[in-house]
């Protein structure tokens, strides 16, 4: 797989992040809030959970990645299993585009066990990353995101089967919902499996994390593309 478009995307979008914290520059934080919401949420795929299930059998903390890009001024979100990218083993990255039209409806499984939070909490979540990300936005520059981690867990208690989609979209939140200062939420990758009208899921995951900062738990050099896109020219 040619990841040269990939790495060029990835470190386009750290360029920017770059710009808009060390020269404070008002028209990279437009651009940055206008990337952010060029659509609503990005589909993954029943095959695609499969795919990083076969890579992410043997992991003991099975993760997906999930590395901001940008493409001639369109955001892009490239997905690749923690086991590849540790491996530095490109071969399988998943590419994404937020989306506004929504996969087709499908009824949920009455017996699905799912977590942590209700579906009014990710509306709720989704709610404060579209009315308050330019302001959050000012209290992230010392460490804007540039990856979020995802346990793979919340795609697969989706228990999609063949040919079905779930939707992932961006929140803000604090853990807790109690804070009133902006500077304690981070943003946070949510999944659901409906969000109709008629049609939405009374569960959604959400237990994702944004990078930086890395850990000494989960160090950057458990992401190789990243390193490959900081090195490319």
């Amino acid at each position: 797989m040619n990841i040269t478009p990939i790495c060029h995307a990835i470190k386009s979008w750290k360029k920017l992040i770059d710009t808009y914290r060390i020269h404070d520059d008002d028209e990279s934080g437009k651009k940055i809030l206008r990337l952010l919401n060029q659509g609503s949420h990005f589909s993954v795929t029943a095959s695609e959970i499969q795919q990083w299930a076969e890579r992410l059998a043997n992991a003991s903390n099975p993760l997906i990645h999930v590395y901001a890009g940008v493409d001639n001024e369109a955001f892009k979100l490239f997905l690749i299993d923690s086991v590849s990218d540790a491996a530095k083993d490109f071969s399988y990255i998943v590419t994404k585009e937020m989306d506004r039209d929504l996969p087709s409806s499908h009824t949920p499984d009455p017996q699905q066990v799912c977590t942590p939070i209700s579906s009014e909490s990710a509306i709720y979540r989704n709610f404060m990353f579209n009315m308050y990300c330019h302001a959050w936005m000012a209290t992230q520059k010392e460490n804007f995101f540039q990856i979020i981690s995802i346990p793979f867990e919340d795609y697969r208690n989706m228990e999609l089967k063949n040919g079905q989609s779930c939707i992932s979209f961006f929140g803000l939140t604090d853990g807790q919902s109690t804070s009133v200062s902006l500077d304690k939420y981070h943003i946070e990758i949510i999944t659901m499996k409906d969000l109709e009208i008629n049609s939405i899921s009374s569960t959604a995951e959400n237990c994702s994390t944004p990078r930086p900062p890395f850990t000494a738990e989960d160090p950057v050099e458990n992401y190789q593309l990243l390193q490959e896109s900081h090195a490319c020219v």
